[in-house]
């Protein structure tokens, strides 16, 4: 009668270590099962797209397809799925031939995946508005879009030209709030990055009457000879 007694017992205290051992090899498995997709993704992962621009190349259909890979992989890495949408938005937007471009929305879809597991990553509010004013250059959703590239990303350089020359081509800036923005990257141009003063220049010929308006201005406030020289600028 003991005997049982005292097995019984002993049963009863091994289920909560039991439980706890379970739980510690699941931990385990997933742990190293996370690790190994990640060394996999490494070992895969392409080198990744510039942010599209007037002067970029569409990626290769086998560039984008390796970042579409890797970020199967690991999907919980943000950083490959804003690769992947960067790479997918440039072959839309860049490639000479639509029989193998990509569909705006299956682009915009990806960029939106993206800014749903990091919002706060500028790239993808900027790629996202590209898109955007290629199905609908006027659309709301535009300016939304850049405002938000302003707010996540104020001060990155490598931002700059390609805002710029989003803003000023279309009438976004009616928008106060995103013309107040803009008109930072124009000061940051002209203050810090005086080699980029040509993008002004190109932005100025090839933009809106509203984009020239606000870069002839912008400038004004702080160079007032080089908003002299967008005038005879062709």
């Amino acid at each position: 009668m003991r005997q049982a007694a005292f097995a019984e017992r002993s049963r009863t205290a091994m289920k909560p270590i039991w439980k706890f051992r379970i739980l510690a090899l699941l931990v385990v498995v997933f742990v190293g099962g996370l690790s190994i997709t990640n060394l996999v993704a490494n070992f895969l992962q392409p080198d990744p797209s510039p942010l599209p621009s007037r002067d970029s190349k569409a990626p290769s259909a086998q560039l984008v397809s390796s970042a579409k890979l890797v970020s199967t992989i690991a999907p919980f890495r943000t950083d490959l799925k804003a690769d992947y949408a960067i790479a997918l938005a440039g072959q839309t937007l860049r490639s000479e031939s639509s029989t193998q471009t990509p569909d705006n929305d299956t682009a915009q879809d990806a960029v939106k995946s993206a800014l749903k597991s990091g919002p706060h990553d500028s790239r993808m509010w900027l790629v996202l508005a590209l898109l955007q004013a290629r199905k609908n250059l006027g659309a709301p959703l535009v300016a939304e879009s850049l405002k938000m590239s302003y707010l996540t990303g104020p001060n990155r350089a490598e931002l700059i030209p390609v805002r710029l020359d989003s803003v000023t081509v279309s009438n976004a800036l009616n928008d106060g709030d995103l013309n107040e923005l803009a008109r930072s990257d124009v000061r940051a141009i002209l203050t810090q990055y005086p080699d980029q003063r040509r993008a002004l220049i190109s932005d100025y010929v090839r933009g809106s009457a509203i984009g020239k308006k606000f870069l002839e201005e912008s400038s004004r406030m702080l160079d007032p000879a080089f908003a002299d020289s967008l005038r005879n600028a062709k």
